[in-house]
């Protein structure tokens, strides 16, 4: 496993969510270990778009590698299934993520690192979850993402309940359909 601050070994719970209402929104990944421990993430909505996005393309090349290890029938690597801070909150902002896959154990690994980490510091935090749990943490990212304000279909900008001014209609408003 990712050496780290609080390694919290393997989670029984993982889930992406937003609080508060679209536009004012904030973000959090949490996970929850078995051995009680809880680590509460607060990314940015890029952040936590671009990890299902991560999520999404490590499934796809372990998926991959595991069908051609099964023609060759290559050995695997190891994980342990350590954890620390039994019971413990770990709660900070997120400055940047690594996610990683082990072989031998078929388990992913999230490492995350506080906004105030320096560039070669260990990660503040670290969790293994299953195939399963960090599937199913990437759609619920990608759902929480999109269930904000609508983005416009000219410029992306958020459209929120006030009338959009969009650069690309030259500072007009968006014309009503």
């Amino acid at each position: 496993m990712t050496e780290a601050q609080h390694e919290m070994g393997r989670v029984s719970s993982l889930k992406a969510e937003a609080i508060g209402q679209p536009g004012s929104r904030r973000f959090r990944l949490v996970a929850e270990a078995r051995n009680g421990g809880l680590a509460v993430l607060w990314l940015g909505k890029e952040q936590l778009f671009n990890l299902g996005v991560a999520i999404k393309r490590i499934i796809a090349t372990v998926e991959e590698r595991g069908r051609a290890r099964a023609r060759s029938n290559a050995p695997s690597g190891s994980l342990a299934d350590a954890s620390s801070g039994a019971g413990s909150l770990v709660e900070f902002q997120v400055g940047k993520m690594a996610i990683g896959y082990d072989d031998g154990t078929a388990l992913y690994i999230i490492a995350g690192y506080d906004t105030e980490s320096e560039e070669d510091a260990i990660p503040e935090v670290s969790l293994v979850a299953t195939s399963d749990q960090i599937d199913s943490l990437a759609d619920e990212a990608f759902v929480v993402c999109a269930a904000g304000r609508p983005p416009c279909p000219l410029c992306g900008a958020p459209m929120g309940a006030e009338p959009h001014v969009c650069p690309r209609h030259n500072g007009h408003k968006m014309p009503e359909a």
